[in-house]
């Protein structure tokens, strides 16, 4: 028995729902009124808001438990995340796409209701995983020949040119919901990939976080704490080679398909894993390219080093209001009051 249905009933799902119907249902109404597509609605607000509250309970196996037993008031204070970062390590934002395309989680999951009339689950499961790495293959290409046009002016010696436009760029991407949390990601990821090729020292570990208190605080740390969770799972399988990154990413998939563990953080964790492999097979077709000289890949490692530095936005003059990180001896500049 059900003591409270009033989530359900936001999300239009049964009380029997399964985690992919509740996941599905939460992605299709909560882009109609996602904040990048609503700007300054506060109906659409209040809306994006209570589909948010309602999935970040019903995701999770416990928290669905506990409300079902005893309604909305069992829900600890502290459970809650912000609701854009919530819809963020999901869904990611239509903003990136020309950086990492869709995440790999919802990819697989319209792989996998493609092969719904197969009914052994493993061999749905492995039909569902061909399709995707087809359509992944498809989508690299594409994004390769998107980066090589971006940062063709530095290759050409514009180097401010390039430099204004990526810093125009972050700062628009900056504003979409999440946007802080993925440029630093793939940011980073940019910067650690080109420092291979130029011999410079990795960043993974960069710990100096900005400082915020009051509302906007609730969001940024959420922002950050997704930002630190994707390093840890990019410092996890930095060594691998691409063949074992994309089985890690498999069995990643096939236990959030399979509800073994807590959707949302395990979810990002997943999709972090799916930039960091996308950005791999960019970059190594960049510059591991045939093609073209030594002296141009090079050009090209470090317009890739520097689009990264500057979508993290740790130093100035690239710093953004609310970047997440901060560069060796700066202090926090963007303070919000409580």
């Amino acid at each position: 028995m059900v003591r409270d249905t009033a989530y359900y009933d936001i999300l239009g799902i049964n009380i029997d729902a399964s985690e992919i119907e509740i996941n599905k249902a939460y992605y299709q109404k909560a882009t109609l009124v996602h904040p990048d597509k609503n700007h300054g609605d506060p109906k659409a607000a209040e809306e994006f808001r209570a589909l948010t509250e309602a999935y970040q309970v019903l995701v999770d196996q416990v928290k669905r438990a506990w409300y079902n037993k005893h309604g909305k008031l069992c829900i600890p204070q502290d459970y809650w995340v912000h609701s854009a970062s919530v819809y963020g390590k999901a869904f990611g934002s239509e903003c990136f796409e020309d950086y990492f395309g869709e995440f790999v989680s919802i990819t697989f999951l319209s792989c996998f209701e493609m092969e719904k009339q197969t009914e052994d689950p493993e061999v749905r499961i492995k039909r569902a995983w061909e399709k995707m790495g087809t359509l992944l293959k498809e989508r690299q290409q594409k994004l390769t020949t998107i980066m090589k046009d971006r940062i063709q002016p530095f290759v050409d010696g514009h180097i401010e040119e390039f430099e204004n436009s990526v810093d125009l760029e972050a700062r628009r991407l900056s504003k979409a919901a999440f946007g802080e949390c993925l440029l630093y990601t793939i940011g980073t990821m940019y910067v650690n990939k080109a420092a291979t090729e130029l011999q410079k020292k990795e960043v993974f570990n960069h710990t100096n976080w900005v400082k915020v208190k009051g509302p906007k605080g609730f969001d940024m740390r959420s922002q950050m704490e997704a930002a630190r969770a994707a390093m840890t799972e990019v410092i996890i399988t930095r060594n691998l080679t691409e063949r074992e990154k994309e089985e890690e990413l498999r069995q990643s998939i096939v236990r959030n398909l399979k509800g073994m563990e807590y959707m949302s953080d395990r979810v990002w964790s997943t999709n972090a894993r799916g930039i960091e492999l996308t950005a791999s097979h960019v970059c190594k077709a960049m510059l591991k390219d045939p093609t073209v000289s030594k002296d141009v890949l090079r050009l090209r490692a470090e317009a890739l080093y520097r689009l990264g530095e500057i979508f993290k936005g740790d130093e100035n003059p690239y710093r953004r209001e609310y970047s997440l990180g901060l560069a060796d001896g700066q202090e926090c500049e963007n303070e919000d009051s409580d």
